[in-house]
């Protein structure tokens, strides 16, 4: 039984309100719920939040919003992965039955689809992996273009790899991917300790594409999402 988790607390000091900003006239939110009800490998999804409003956007969206999530899970100092195990512990007493995977899904990355959920699921399951993670190809690399301060020499910067070092060319350094927070797919056994991702063995990932990628975390992103939708509607940007 795979489950889904649309976690979407309501504080947001960087860019508030953003999961009820609209973006191709419907809230960021909906994104993530039309997203769910088109995978065909998710059995059953839910809305986890904190905010009446949110919750009741979601209900008219056709999602779930069966709990309201208490407010110490909400909070900016905590992970977002307590919030996923009590979302995931509440739909286990209401159904009666354990989950088998858990997937997270966050409205701040609303261009994902219904088949990137399938995907990431179906590469979680071919790999027998107890975490996989939705990334994209990363456009700068610690390999090669990206330097970081020199501790205690004010003013003065480093390589962030001593690989760069061994590295003239872009083309020579290893690939590298960036989380792009769209689709977290975690073994329920796992989630019931899990505190950092990076820390499970078994850790695997499933390739997005950029524009797809987009991560709404100030209103630039925003407007990139906006646009991105729009040139994919007039067919001037290959969106899938």
């Amino acid at each position: 039984m795979n489950i889904g988790v649309i976690a979407a607390r309501g504080g947001s000091k960087g860019f508030p309100g953003k999961n009820l900003r609209l973006l191709a006239g419907k809230p960021l939110i909906v994104h993530s719920i039309l997203a769910a009800q088109t995978s065909r490998f998710l059995n059953e999804f839910l809305v986890s939040t904190d905010d009446p409003a949110i919750a009741e956007v979601a209900r008219t969206a056709g999602a779930r919003v069966p709990f309201l999530r208490p407010a110490e899970l909400a909070t900016d100092e905590i992970s977002i992965w307590p919030a996923v195990l009590h979302a995931a512990e509440q739909w286990e007493r209401m159904a009666g039955r354990r989950a088998d995977a858990v997937v997270l899904l966050q409205p701040t990355t609303p261009l994902r689809t219904g088949e990137d959920i399938d995907a990431c699921l179906a590469r979680f399951l071919e790999t027998d992996a107890d975490i996989c993670v939705s990334v994209t190809a990363a456009h700068d690399s610690p390999y090669f273009n990206m330097v970081e301060p020199v501790p205690d020499a004010e003013g003065l910067f480093r390589p962030c790899s001593p690989v760069m070092l061994d590295h003239a060319r872009r083309q020579e350094a290893p690939p590298v991917y960036a989380l792009n927070g769209a689709v977290y797919v975690i073994r329920r056994s796992v989630l019931a300790t899990l505190e950092n991702q990076f820390r499970v063995p078994r850790f695997t990932v499933y390739e997005m594409p950029r524009v797809r990628s987009v991560d709404i975390d100030e209103p630039e992103d925003l407007a990139l999402a906006e646009w991105i939708l729009s040139r994919a509607q007039d067919k001037q940007v290959t969106f899938r």
